[in-house]
């Protein structure tokens, strides 16, 4: 199943950037989930790009009732972001979810574009779940819970940046 999701920043993309690697950040995102980061690991390479992972237990009410039994109480979710180094323009990478015991998995690109004193992100990908009769399910369980945390992380990140 595809998932897209788009916002624009009211900052420039310096300080967006400054914000998403910044490890502070990294535990407000994990807040605006409903969750304490357990992990926040940013490692800045010395060619400019970056590995920023993200690493919470995150409570199963996030997730439809039906899907629960299945998963237990938590769900131990790994988030990594993979940017390569910048250009003139812009920063691109990668990013997956991990979601430890589920057959689910979310994976695609994301980027950052100026736009004059604002900056675009666009992220772009897809959940698979390879389980027989239920798979097309799970993915729209899982696809939903990612769309529901990426934009309370970009709620999260608009606030951080209006400090």
């Amino acid at each position: 199943m595809k998932i897209t999701h788009a916002h624009r920043f009211d900052a420039p993309l310096p300080e967006v950037w400054a914000m998403l690697t910044d490890v502070g950040f990294g535990h407000a995102r994990a807040a605006a989930m409903g969750t304490k980061a357990l992990e926040v690991d940013v490692d800045a390479r010395e060619d400019g790009s970056y590995a920023i992972a993200l690493r919470a237990d995150v409570p199963t009410t996030s997730i439809p009732a039906e899907m629960r039994a299945f998963l237990g109480r938590d769900l131990s979710v790994t988030y990594t972001e993979v940017w390569e180094p910048p250009t003139e323009e812009d920063r691109v990478g990668t990013f997956a979810v991990e979601i430890a015991g589920a057959p689910g998995h979310v994976s695609g690109a994301i980027g950052l574009t100026p736009e004059g004193e604002a900056t675009e992100f666009l992220a772009a990908g897809d959940v698979t779940a390879h389980v027989p009769v239920i798979g097309a399910m799970i993915e729209r369980a899982v696809a939903d819970a990612v769309q529901r945390a990426l934009s309370a992380q970009l709620e999260a990140a608009d606030a951080w940046l209006a400090r």
